[in-house]
Parts: structure tokens; C-alpha cells; sequence
């Protein structure tokens, strides 16, 4: 048995864990009946929505962490919150009960996914690192030399890659059958996502996603790259008709029919690759965005969540040891 400070700490890992599971469940039941009315909302609204989703177990668990803290004082607030969460005799930790329990599965989880997360992480940069070491690279004549390349491969293809310094590229095969005005749009697209930093957004974005069941995984990071590309098309409208944008979507996305292996990965930002049928429609018809009323209401909908999971932890832990000695 632990006790003192460093019990205290345990069972504070403890809540945040069985938050943290509480809150990945009501989102993962969440996200299939919400990701239909996501397009209602406009670009930086669909971004703080979905941020705010995938890094709730986060933020929300320690936020019951934060209620959850022992407190002295007899002050109104302490008072209210040592009513709300009565965690009873937080100041002791038994190893071999359901706490440590707790605490070893959630290591071994976290552990197990950010070495499977590394591993492919690992395994694309050096295909990457293969691929332009094969290949022969050059600066774009008349484009930032800095910033935007060529590569010699026949398959066609343009992309966006770099965390920290991101580049853009396009393979010979694509600069030889496009006209010049369907280069610049691809340029400018890809000089988008150059600014916005999306490989490094959407790496952070996957590492938040992790420990969503993997069908909820998948659609939280289709959604979150649909939105990249987007605002990626809606950049180069400010230069070009959204006709020609969607119309070189199409094209690019009739030659670019499969792209190598080495070229795929959470750090890629694709020109022609990711749901085109949506990025044409966005472009030829806007969607009418919806009002401040919903906006408000999906904030209320997280402050429920908050609530929900913060009272459900407090049940949960009495509901356990209602059959299991701490």
C-alpha cells in the first residue's frame, strides 16, 4: 500500500485514465451520427469541431482530474466540488487493486500504439528517403527553389511533405501531360498546404487519434484530411476559377489512378487523392452555412459531455468498489 503524495498522484492517473475511456466512448458513439452535418459549417469552425473531438479524452480528463484534486479550505467552490466528486480515501493506493489494474493496462495500451505508430512512421520515411535517393530532384524553374521541386518518376503525382520544413513535389510524369494553368493551380494548392503546415497538423491530429477504435480512427482522419484539401482547393480559388480548380481535380484524379506505396502516410498532403467527388462539389455548389444558434449548441453538446463524463467517473469508481476491496 502507497500513501501520501505519491498515492494521491496514482489515483489522479487513475481518474484521468477512466475518464479518458469514458469520454473515447461517447465520442467514438458520437462520430457517425454527426460526420454527415459537418460540411454545414465553415472551414475554421469544421477545424476547432473536429480538434476539439479528437482531443477531448485529453483535456476532459484532466479537467475531472482538476475536480478531483484534494483541496483544503471551506470556501464556497471547495465545498461545492469536494461535494460533486467525494473521492473517498484518495490518499491511498493499493498496487494489486482494480486502480493499478487500471494503470498497467492503460501503460501497456499506450505503449503497444506508439511503438505500432512509430514503426510506420519509421517504415514511410525510409521509403520516402528510398524513393528521392533513386530519383533525380530538381527546383522548379520560375517557382520558389526553396520550396517546390521536381522529380523524375513517370507515375503522375504532386505532393506536399515535411513536418518541420515542408516541401512540394511533382513528378515529371505529371508536369509533362498538364497544361501550364493546371500546374499553377497544382503548385498553388500544394503552396497551401505549405503555409497551413498540414503534414505536420495532420501527424499531430493521427497521434490524437490513436486510442479511437480503428473504424472511428479512420473516419476522424478522413474528415480532418478532407478539410486540409478543401482549404487547400478554396486557397487557389482566389486565383483561378473554381471551374478550372475542379476540373483539374478531375484530370489529376483520371491519370493519378494509384500512386506508390512509398508516397502514402498521415505525413503526405495529396493534390488529387483524398474523396474528389466532395472537394468538386464544395467548389461547383458552397454549401449555405449554418447559423451562430448551432455553433452554441455544439458547444453546449462538449460542456454536457464534460459533465457527463466528470459525474460518471465519481459513480463508476463507487459502482466498482461496491464489489472490489481497494
Amino acid at each position: 500500500m502507497l500513501e501520501g503524495n505519491v498515492a494521491i498522484l496514482l489515483n489522479l492517473i487513475s481518474v484521468a485514465i477512466t475518464a479518458f475511456v469514458i469520454v473515447t466512448l461517447l465520442i467514438s458513439a458520437i462520430v457517425p451520427l454527426i460526420r454527415s452535418s459537418l460540411d454545414a459549417f465553415d472551414f475554421i469552425a469544421r477545424k476547432r469541431i473536429l480538434w476539439l473531438m479528437v482531443t477531448s479524452p485529453w483535456w476532459i480528463a484532466l479537467f475531472c482530474v482538476g475536480i478531483l484534486f484534494p483541496r483544503q479550505g471551506n470556501g464556497y467552490l471547495i465545498l461545492w466540488m469536494e461535494k460533486v466528486a467525494h473521492w473517498h480515501h484518495i490518499d491511498l493506493f493499493i498496487v494489486t487493486s482494480w486502480h493499478g489494474l487500471t494503470l498497467v493496462i492503460a501503460a501497456v495500451v499506450l505503449a503497444v500504439l506508439i511503438n505500432i505508430s512509430f514503426i510506420q512512421v519509421r517504415r514511410h520515411s525510409i521509403a520516402i528517403h528510398n524513393l528521392f535517393k533513386l530519383s533525380d530532384v530538381q527546383p522548379i524553374a520560375g517557382q520558389n527553389e526553396d520550396t517546390v521541386f521536381s522529380i523524375s518518376l513517370s507515375m503522375p503525382a504532386a505532393f506536399t511533405i515535411g513536418l518541420f520544413k515542408p516541401k512540394v513535389y511533382l513528378t515529371s510524369g505529371l508536369l509533362q501531360q498538364l497544361e501550364q494553368s493546371a500546374v499553377d493551380i497544382i503548385i498553388l494548392h500544394e503552396l497551401a498546404h505549405v503555409r497551413a503546415r498540414d503534414p505536420l497538423f495532420k501527424s499531430i491530429y493521427a497521434f490524437f487519434c490513436l486510442l479511437y477504435p480503428k473504424p472511428i480512427r479512420r473516419s476522424l482522419q478522413q474528415d480532418f484530411t478532407l478539410l486540409t484539401e478543401q482549404q487547400a482547393d478554396d486557397a487557389v480559388t482566389l486565383y483561378h476559377d473554381n471551374l478550372d480548380v475542379a476540373q483539374t481535380l478531375v484530370t489529376v484524379a483520371k491519370k493519378q489512378r494509384l500512386l506508390p506505396v512509398s508516397c502514402e502516410g498521415v505525413q503526405v498532403s495529396h493534390f488529387s487523392k483524398d474523396q474528389i467527388t466532395l472537394r468538386v462539389e464544395n467548389l461547383l455548389s458552397p454549401r449555405e452555412q449554418v447559423s451562430g444558434a448551432k455553433l452554441a449548441f455544439t458547444g453546449l453538446c462538449f460542456l454536457v459531455t464534460t459533465l457527463f463524463t466528470l459525474s460518471t467517473v465519481d459513480s463508476l469508481h463507487h459502482l466498482i468498489e461496491t464489489y472490489f476491496n481497494h
